[in-house]
């Protein structure tokens, strides 16, 4: 008795079980088959174990290629084609019908006439598609392809993290298709409940400045007229206050010491950090040539391992007696361009030192707003507190300074930042 086969299914003459489905009318023209075959197995039992998941791919298959738009037919075809230049004078209708490259827009529609709908045909020959909307993914974008250009320094990670927060609060839909003119106040204000379910007020504050930012770096470059509904949000318990870090005392660090002896390179990083007041970063991802050991001077400067926090981190300061001695026995060896803590210099490296530092920290001091970064708070203390002017404690410390005054010139020479800092180090 000769089998009773499903739909689809049909036994080849070497007794194989094959899937044959006609393609729609309706996509004949995007898929360039009339008839689509899968093959389902060399017996009837596992042809009927697989008809069901075949099924469903053909199925999804007809589904995708009905909700692709011609628009998106067209971009394809153009980047496939043309390439990503091309693509994107399309995407922004950025092209005249002057323009040498108008032509190959024709020449391209001309040529898949007959082997795409009529409606992507249509758009090849206009040469333009309706922009992207001007959403919030798209600011993110072109604020890190902005950013980038001077320093990735984590941006890229830190703009992961607040696009998944902004889907997660707003949908994805809102992020990625709203118009900047569209969004509202109460939108901002869901973004910041949302963090501030899980972060401290402050660093709600960090993440909300990173979206303000964004949003006014394109409302400038596009010459927008809209409002920023991320501007002046409030967020109740944020702002800096003295108890947010307490700076480590004489008596801490006298504690600290042994704690650190074991190693090498901790010892020496708790020495750096306690003589310059730099940023662990700016320490972690010094090269060679960087230490300039005959003068006794450090250059915190980007490089190709780590960028810097802003453009005012950039600077040199004088070196301790003891800092230089601890970088001249780190050097040895070492061209310019090699790591002076390679374990640390590379990406993450910085959190990887930070954790291996506050592990030692903890065991003599328990008091949670005491933290490696209490260091830097203790060189502020210092300065101040030995009379070293404001405008000299910042530049030692690569704090911005607001005036625009403040920024011209090449700042404070060494002579004058080594004065005040010999003051702290009692040498």
């Amino acid at each position: 008795m000769p089998l009773k086969l499903p739909r689809y299914m049909f036994r080849r003459a070497n007794g194989s079980f094959r899937y044959k489905r006609n393609v729609p009318k309706d996509l004949r023209t995007v898929i360039p088959k009339a008839t689509i075959y899968r093959q389902l197995g060399n017996t009837y039992q596992d042809a009927l174990r697989a008809l069901p998941k075949v099924h469903a791919e053909i199925e999804a298959l007809f589904d995708l290629e009905r909700r692709t738009t011609d628009e998106q037919r067209a971009k394809a075809l153009v980047r496939e084609r043309l390439g990503e230049r091309y693509q994107a004078m399309f995407i922004d209708g950025a092209v005249d019908p002057e323009w040498p490259e108008f032509d190959d827009f024709q020449e391209l529609a001309e040529d898949v006439e007959h082997a795409v709908p009529s409606g992507v045909v249509r758009q090849l020959k206009a040469a333009s598609s309706t922009p992207a909307p001007m959403s919030l993914s798209r600011v993110l974008d072109e604020y890190y392809t902005y950013k980038a250009e001077e320093s990735d320094n984590g941006l890229r990670t830190r703009m992961d993290r607040i696009r998944k927060d902004l889907i997660l609060c707003l949908g994805k839909n809102r992020f990625e298709w709203t118009e900047l003119k569209d969004l509202t106040r109460a939108d901002a204000n869901a973004y910041r409940d949302l963090l501030l379910a899980r972060m401290s007020p402050n660093s709600v504050q960090r993440n909300l400045g990173v979206v303000k930012a964004a949003i006014n770096h394109v409302l400038l470059e596009h010459d927008l007229d809209l409002r920023n509904v991320f501007q002046a949000i409030k967020i109740k318990g944020a702002g800096s206050s003295n108890t947010d870090r307490l700076p480590i005392t004489d008596e801490q660090l006298a504690l600290m010491v042994p704690a650190f002896a074991s190693s090498e390179v901790a010892s020496s990083l708790l020495l750096l950090l306690t003589d310059t007041g730099a940023r662990l970063a700016e320490i972690t991802g010094l090269e060679a040539k960087d230490v300039d050991l005959e003068n006794a001077i450090l250059h915190i400067r980007p490089n190709d391992r780590r960028g810097l926090k802003t453009k005012t981190s950039t600077r040199s300061i004088p070196l301790s007696q003891r800092a230089t001695e601890c970088l001249r026995q780190h050097q040895v060896g070492l061209s310019d361009t090699d790591p002076i803590f390679p374990a640390y210099a590379k990406p993450r490296g910085n959190d990887k030192a930070s954790a291996m530092l506050m592990k030692r920290l903890r065991t003599v001091i328990t008091d949670k707003k005491v933290t490696m970064h209490s260091l830097r708070h203790r060189m502020k203390d210092k300065l101040r507190n030995t009379g070293c002017p404001e405008n000299l404690s910042m530049e030692i410390l690569g704090h911005a300074q607001g005036s625009v005054a403040a920024n011209y010139g090449t700042g404070y020479a060494i002579d004058v930042m080594r004065e005040a800092l010999v003051k702290v180090w009692g040498e």
